[in-house]
């Protein structure tokens, strides 16, 4: 598979995007149009690059304009050519490049900027955009009259669009269980997050919120139905990413009292080196156990006793900044003198979370 990767524009690849003649069709002052679109703060652009024997050839420049905060909506726009060369070499740019580079620019979008809607037109003529688009799931809204001037010429365009609830690789699945719903966000290698959220609350976060107005769990302004509602039931009948649908199985099988450990691959969403070496500790609690932070300091500070209670503190601090909690069991960590003390979830749901560990399951997995 090859290197693409996406850059910020600089004014410094001038020379390289004149060399290919990536906007040929677009502008003869390469310079100009890249001061102009580094000036307008509605705009993002980036070079899409293969790297090939250690060098950066670039193959295309993509952007967002017309940013809309009220909507988060913005338009996108790609230039590409087949092939580029910089001195004796030469690269071919496939079908799955200009793809790969375009998906880039779609995750940066709705996960980065947070928008909601991208839309895309191109002129029906246009092949290899239309490839590109449809490789990364949009969809033909519509075949618009003389939308697009090219080449010193109006022509017909067709109007594609995606949501970022819409969007297949990267999405968020839910579990309800008796004091709520787990919302799992990832793709398809990898969980990168989880939250609690109350039935009859409104689900916070952006991607949340949508998926879950997308799916029915949630109403219109997205507040969560209630408990037993039927739209709970067809979750795992609908198509989330992969890792994202394991999660979504072995969670259900932990809350049906199925299941004392998990198998997910995660990749927390942030955390510092620290907070990572707490939550590997953490992750060594077994189920129905409980440890406290000072127990989890020693651990850290290999028995000392001293720099573990000046260490408690920061492993509260990082127990509650864990980005993934069950699969992360920071529910397992009590207070020394056996009380509970703070969480994610809210107390009342890492309450249940440990009386359901303690009080027996029905079959191990």
């Amino acid at each position: 598979m090859s290197d693409v990767r996406l850059s910020p524009i600089r004014i410094l690849d001038s020379g390289k995007i004149r060399e290919s003649r990536i906007l040929d069709r677009v502008t003869d002052d390469v310079p100009a149009f890249i001061r102009s679109v580094l000036a307008d703060a509605n705009c993002k652009y980036f070079t899409a690059s293969v790297f090939s024997l250690g060098k950066e050839l670039v193959f295309g420049v993509l952007g967002l304009e017309n940013f809309s905060s009220k909507n988060r909506s913005s338009d996108a726009v790609m230039y590409f050519v087949s092939s580029v060369s910089s001195g004796e070499d030469t690269a071919d740019i496939s079908a799955d490049d200009r793809k790969t580079a375009f998906d880039s620019l779609l995750r940066y979008a709705f996960f980065d900027l947070q928008i909601h809607r991208i839309q895309v037109l191109i002129p029906v003529t246009d092949e290899i955009s239309d490839q590109v688009l449809l490789g990364c799931n949009m969809k033909q809204e519509a075949i618009l009259e003389e939308a697009l001037y090219v080449d010193g010429a109006y022509c017909d365009a067709a109007l594609f669009s995606l949501l970022d609830s819409e969007y297949p690789d990267y999405s968020v699945g839910f579990v309800p269980f008796r004091k709520g719903v787990v919302a799992i966000r990832g793709d398809n290698e990898v969980i990168e997050m989880t939250r609690f959220f109350s039935y009859g609350k409104p689900v916070e976060g952006n991607l949340e919120r949508n998926v879950a107005i997308r799916t029915g769990i949630a109403d219109a302004s997205g507040v969560l139905k209630e408990e037993g509602a039927p739209e709970y039931k067809d979750l795992l009948n609908m198509e989330f990413p992969k890792e994202v649908m394991r999660c979504m199985t072995e969670l259900n099988e932990y809350f049906m009292k199925r299941r004392t450990s998990f198998t997910i691959h995660t990749k927390p969403l942030h955390g510092s080196d620290f907070q990572k070496k707490v939550w590997d500790k953490v992750n060594t609690i077994p189920y129905g156990v409980t440890r406290s932070y000072e127990d989890i300091a020693l651990e850290l500070t290999g028995g000392d006793k001293v720099s573990a209670r000046n260490l408690t503190r920061a492993v509260g601090s990082a127990c509650g900044d864990n980005p993934l909690p069950i699969l992360v069991p920071c529910h397992r960590i009590i207070g020394k003198d056996g009380k509970l003390v703070g969480f994610s979830g809210g107390l009342e749901i890492k309450e249940f979370l440990l009386n359901h560990e303690m009080f027996g399951i029905h079959a191990l997995v």
